[in-house]
This record gives C-alpha cells, sequence and structure tokens, in this order.
C-alpha cells in the first residue's frame, strides 16, 4: 500500500478537483484517473487505490467508476477518508451517491438535488460531466477541433496523428473526438464525416479550476518542446524580466494583455481557410516576490 508521504509527494493538492464541481459521484471518481492514470505509480493508479481502499484488485473499484455497479457504504465511506473531505465535502458526495440509488429505484431525486445544490455553495445545481472536464483538462482536444475546422482536415486518424506532429496517440484523439461529440462542439456530417459545430464555443462557466491548470501545463510543455523541435521560422518566443509597481500597474497590465489576445485573435483567427493550426500562449507572473526585512 502507498504511505502517505507518497500521495503528498504526488503534489495532489496542484491539481486536486473539487468533488462539489461535479453532479455525478463517478464523474468526479473519473476525474482524478483522467489526471493521474498515466502515472502508473501514482495514488490514483486504479491498482493503487484499490489496494489503498482495502481492496485486492482493482476489480471493484473499477465497476463503480464505469458505473456499473453502486459504491458500498463501507467504499462510500473508504472514498471519503481517502479524499480528506470535509464534512460538508463527505455528505456532498454521499448525497451524489444516494441521487444515483434513488434514480434506480425509480425515486423521487427533487429533494436530494436541492440538498446538493445547497451543499455545493452554487446558486445553480451545475452539472460538469467529465467530458467537459476531460475536453479542457486534456491539451490536445481543442488541438483536435482545431483541425476539424481546417478545410484541409481528413477524418482518418493516422492523418490526425501525424498533423499533430505524432504528440498525441489514436487512442487519445478517439477520445478527444467522443468528447467534442459528447459537448456538441463537434458533429458528424456526410462530406468530411466531422464539421464544427456552429455556435458552441465553450463548455459552461462550471468547469473546475483543477481542469484549467492542467490544460496550461500541458500547452506550456508543448511550447517548451518547440524551442528543440521547431526552426525559428516556425515559431516566436519572446521574454521580458521587468519591474512593477504591482499595486498600482498589475490589474492595467492584465487589461492590456487581454485586449491583445482579442485583437490578435479577431485578425488572425481563421478556421475554415487555415491550412495551419499554431498555440500562442501568454505567461505573465510574479518571477520575484516582495520581501520584507526581518528587524
Amino acid at each position: 500500500m502507498l504511505q502517505a508521504e507518497q500521495i503528498d509527494n504526488f503534489n495532489e493538492d496542484v491539481l486536486k478537483p473539487k468533488v462539489t464541481d461535479f453532479s455525478d459521484y463517478a464523474d468526479f471518481l473519473n476525474s482524478y484517473v483522467s489526471l493521474y492514470g498515466k502515472y502508473g505509480h501514482g495514488p490514483y493508479n486504479l491498482q493503487n487505490w484499490a489496494l489503498r481502499l482495502g481492496y485486492k484488485s482493482p476489480s471493484s473499484l473499477t465497476m463503480v467508476l464505469k458505473k456499473k455497479r453502486l459504491p458500498t457504504y463501507k467504499m462510500v465511506v473508504n472514498l471519503c477518508d481517502d479524499f480528506g473531505f470535509s464534512k460538508d465535502e463527505r455528505e456532498y458526495f454521499e448525497t451524489l451517491v444516494e441521487i444515483e440509488k434513488n434514480i434506480e429505484k425509480g425515486k423521487d431525486i427533487q429533494k436530494l438535488l436541492e440538498k446538493a445544490k445547497s451543499l455545493s455553495g452554487k446558486s445553480e445545481y451545475q452539472k460538469v460531466s467529465l467530458e467537459q472536464f476531460s475536453l479542457l483538462s486534456d491539451w490536445y482536444c481543442y488541438a483536435v477541433k482545431a483541425l476539424i475546422a481546417r478545410k484541409d482536415f481528413v477524418n482518418d486518424l493516422d492523418w490526425m496523428e501525424r498533423a499533430l506532429r505524432r504528440k498525441v496517440t489514436k487512442a487519445q484523439i478517439k477520445g478527444a473526438i467522443y468528447n467534442l461529440l459528447k459537448v456538441g462542439f463537434v458533429e458528424e456530417c456526410e462530406e468530411r464525416g466531422l464539421k464544427v459545430a456552429k455556435g458552441k464555443t465553450h463548455t459552461g462557466n462550471g468547469i473546475p479550476s483543477a481542469a484549467i491548470k492542467n490544460h496550461h501545463r500541458g500547452m506550456v510543455h508543448q511550447a517548451s518542446q518547440a524551442i528543440d523541435e521547431q526552426s525559428v521560422e516556425e515559431r516566436i518566443l519572446q521574454g521580458l524580466t521587468l519591474n512593477i509597481d504591482k499595486e498600482k500597474d498589475k490589474e492595467e497590465a492584465f487589461s492590456d494583455i487581454m485586449k491583445f489576445i482579442q485583437d490578435f485573435n479577431s485578425k488572425y483567427r481563421n478556421d475554415e481557410d487555415g491550412e495551419s493550426t499554431y498555440q500562442l500562449n501568454i505567461q505573465f507572473f510574479e518571477l520575484a516576490k516582495k520581501v520584507e526585512l526581518d528587524g
């Protein structure tokens, strides 16, 4: 079994999804698998997770994740302990499981929905699906969407894999297409096989910050690899190191950057005629903080 320090060393807090961002207990659990499943020795690798919950094999946990079986009371308690839930988070998770049980039995769930809304602290009971979470969390989902919008798009996994510089596997591309179809970003069509749906440009306002953070990490990693893999004719990387008056200038600097991004997007966005997909990343962050001298 994993020791507590191993879990802490995995830096769980950085990408920790909040249970109150989800309206389905299985989607919440799967968000951890989505974020950490690629790490064979991580705490949310299915084998490690199952052992930590007291199971010899991951089969019971896998059935719960796939919603082929509801979690037992003991598993619910163990999961809540494993996540270190607060009292309200524990009650919220238990309520989500109870909602699913009542749905299976054909019982009314309105009171449970109202309870979940109250416990979540949200003005509305917002549904965030695993597809929505993964769509933003996995950087390549938006890259696949951009490919589908191009006029030279070919509905072929080999073509898409090559176009994405083999940074993404065919299985990941298939998963991205599934998520894009599921949330309505992409539609099936006869002429091209797939096309970008008109009108829908974002997944909603309830996307957990963990997904957003993971998305930016993925894109920054791609930019880092481009330093060595692409020539200066293909990319531009510039940086500034400067001192500012944080209280006076920070908000205006943020506003200027957002205006630049909007203007850049308006001028150069060309989904229908574009034949190359580029990514613009801008990072403006505190490199050295203010330090008060002791004494």
